[in-house]
Parts: C-alpha cells; sequence; structure tokens
C-alpha cells in the first residue's frame, strides 16, 4: 500500500451513460469531484487520456457493485472490461473497491450539503460525488492500514 502514498489518484464511478471522475491532490487531504464523461462518445478515450495528463494522476480507484444477486454479471463484466483498456491505455496502477450504493450515498451527500433539487437532478452531479465518495473511503481505507 506503501506504493500509492503521495500519489495523486482518480476515482472512477463507471456507468454505462456517465462516468464520473474525481481526484485527490498527492497528500490524500482533499477529494475533489471533477468532471463526468460519456463512456459510448467516440472520442471518449482522447478525453480521458487528456484529463489524466493535464491533473497528473498517477493511479485509479474504480468502484465495482458487488451484490449478492447475479442480476448485475454483465454490467460487473462491463467494468472489468473497462479496467482492462484503462491498465493498457495508461499504465497505472488500478484499485477496486466495492461501490455498491455509492450512487445513494451521493444523493444524501448533496442534500446535506444543501444542493437544490435543481441542482441534485443535474446530469452528471449524482457520478461526480459518487467518484468522490469511493475515491475518499478508498484513501481512507489506505491511512488506516498505514
Amino acid at each position: 500500500m506503501d506504493l500509492i502514498l503521495k500519489k495523486k489518484f482518480a476515482g472512477i464511478d463507471y456507468g454505462q451513460k456517465r462516468l464520473g471522475i474525481a481526484v485527490c491532490d498527492a497528500l490524500h487531504i482533499t477529494v475533489t469531484p471533477l468532471a463526468v464523461l460519456d463512456p459510448s462518445e467516440e472520442r471518449f478515450w482522447v478525453k480521458f487520456l487528456r484529463l489524466v495528463l493535464e491533473e497528473r494522476i498517477e493511479g485509479f480507484v474504480v468502484g465495482i457493485p458487488y451484490r449478492d444477486d447475479d442480476k448485475n454479471d454483465d454490467f460487473i463484466s462491463e467494468i472489468k472490461q473497462f479496467i482492462i483498456d484503462l491498465k493498457s491505455k495508461c499504465n497505472l496502477p488500478v484499485y477496486e473497491i466495492d461501490e455498491y450504493l455509492s450512487t445513494r450515498s451521493a444523493v444524501n451527500t448533496m442534500i446535506s450539503i444543501g444542493y437544490s433539487k435543481k441542482k441534485r437532478a443535474e446530469k452528471g452531479n449524482k457520478d461526480k460525488i459518487a467518484a468522490a465518495i469511493l475515491l475518499r473511503e478508498y484513501l481512507d481505507t489506505i491511512q488506516e492500514n498505514n
């Protein structure tokens, strides 16, 4: 786990329509919701890789919604394929975290910090916040174990 200390990471909340991205600072003090991209868009990887370079990302935390049922197997397979593609295109470490219910947590977080109903309904806000939540959870786990 020492390999990720003092490195800037991006948290990714993968969705079929939107990919939420959040970043942390190198000291892992702050996590900031950053962007939303459409993974089905033709220029997705161009935009994504530009963002990685601009933000000087050194690794990724990708949420996977593990559940007790088999209904999610196709979606999990899609995320796993995204992780394979991500590793091959970026050649950076990728860590997985269980993100089951992260979108619900994102909505609750937006309510607690005072986002209006209109602001909560804006496309992408939930995805960026969910990415920030899963990245923060991962970083907290790492700090607890060191």
